[in-house]
This record gives C-alpha cells, structure tokens and sequence, in this order.
C-alpha cells in the first residue's frame, strides 16, 4: 500500500473518534476518557490527529510517525502507535497547527 505522507502531515496528538467527533489531547487517550464522565468514549476508535487535519488509526499514525521520525523509544505492541511512542516536539507542532487554524478562522 502506498502512503501519501505529504497529504497527511505529522502525527500531532492522540484523538478518539465517536459519532462523527473527534476528541483530541496531546497528552495521550487517557486523558480524553478521563474528561467524560459517562464513559461513551470507552467504545470510541482511538487513532491520531495529523497536522493536516485527518484522523488516523493507530496502524497507519505508526506508519506516518516512522516517516517523519517521530519517534524516539517503541512501546508495546510494536505494530501499533501509541501516544508513549511520540517525541514531545509534537507538543510544538499540535500548537503550531491551532494557532494557524485560529489565524484561519479569524480573519
């Protein structure tokens, strides 16, 4: 299969897709269920955000992290990306990508 990393961008954070949402948080899964307290997140696809703005399930985030060298140490399991995996500059770029779509939205 053949990746078009460019369309996708950099992995920027941990999201959870539900409904047709996407919930994000730069400090891993875990701390989006920790912000609902219902727990209908529980059941939700866990996957990533890029900077370009498309959610990504936890093989293909892996996929697009080993292109752009994002990460610095493999955590269990090794075929899937979890937030651990993530050098901390994507905290950078998840800024990065906010203040832009603020600019975006508000000019």
């Amino acid at each position: 299969m053949d990746i078009d990393f460019d369309l996708y961008g950099k992995v920027v954070c941990a999201a959870l897709l539900h409904d047709h949402s996407i919930y994000m948080s730069e400090f891993g899964h875990h701390r989006i269920f920790s912000m609902e307290a219902k727990g209908i997140l529980k059941s939700a696809k866990q996957g990533f955000v890029t900077e370009n703005g498309y959610f990504v399930d936890r093989e293909l985030g892996l996929s697009i992290a080993q292109h752009f060298n994002q990460i610095d140490d493999k955590h269990f399991p090794l075929d899937k990306l979890v937030s651990e995996d993530l050098k901390k500059e994507n905290l950078k770029i998840l800024n990065l990508v906010k203040e832009y779509n603020y600019k975006k939205n508000n000019a």
